[in-house]
């Protein structure tokens, strides 16, 4: 009978089967090995099991996160808000170089955002409108002074900001009529798309690739 390599890896040795009627599935030279083979079998089974459970709840993971993926595709509260944010993103980085738009503090010293004149929840078809956002200093005068639209005695406010910057046309513009507004899910995304890589496009060129404050066409 031709000898076998034992299976116990800390083992190894070549052995000759004994002549019986399991000897086709003798795969140990001594009874410890089989031993310590049957307690490695016990647990590589117990690590295929975990393996397995893990993979499972992977795939879970995976089904739910795709669902409410899908869910929030078709949120339209979720993809404006989303968008919005993503104007507001946009809006801050075209100001990168200048003051806030109400009180003219110079960036560096202060956080800035893309603070709205209109605000997005009274006018919401100016919401994403890129010549109603602005860089405007965070805490100073969009949190502490709700926009400082008309100013005070230590700024000038939005209002003039925007007058001082842009002329009447850009107030007479933002405070005109506009009509109601609503783009579906597919065009918010859309749009975000498109401010997300303007945004791209800025951080790589240094400047926006076109003028979005511009009142020539009013598309966007």
């Amino acid at each position: 009978m031709n000898k076998r390599k034992c299976r116990n890896k800390a083992c190894g040795k070549f052995f000759r089967p004994k002549v019986t009627e399991i000897w086709v599935k003798e795969f140990w030279c001594s009874p410890e090995c089989q031993e310590a083979i049957a307690l490695a079998n016990l647990a590589r089974n117990r690590e295929n099991r975990i393996k397995a459970k893990e993979r499972a709840e992977k795939r879970v993971k995976t089904d739910n996160k795709k669902a409410v993926k899908d869910l929030l595709k078709h949120n339209h509260k979720y993809q404006f808000d989303l968008t919005k944010k993503t104007a507001q993103a946009l809006a801050n980085r075209i100001d990168h170089e200048k003051p806030c738009i109400c009180c003219g503090t110079m960036r560096g010293a202060v956080q800035f955002c893309g603070g709205h004149y209109k605000t997005a929840g009274g006018h919401p078809e100016m919401a994403l409108d890129l010549r109603n956002i602005h860089g405007q200093a965070n805490k100073l005068c969009n949190m502490e002074k709700s926009g400082n639209i008309a100013g005070d005695k230590h700024s000038y406010g939005f209002t003039e900001g925007l007058r001082l910057r842009y002329g009447q046309k850009m107030l007479d513009y933002l405070d005109g009529p506009h009509p109601t507004l609503k783009r579906t899910c597919e065009e918010l995304i859309a749009l975000r798309s498109v401010y997300a890589k303007e945004i791209r496009y800025i951080e790589e060129h240094g400047a926006p690739s076109r003028d979005w404050r511009s009142l020539d066409k009013l598309g966007e």
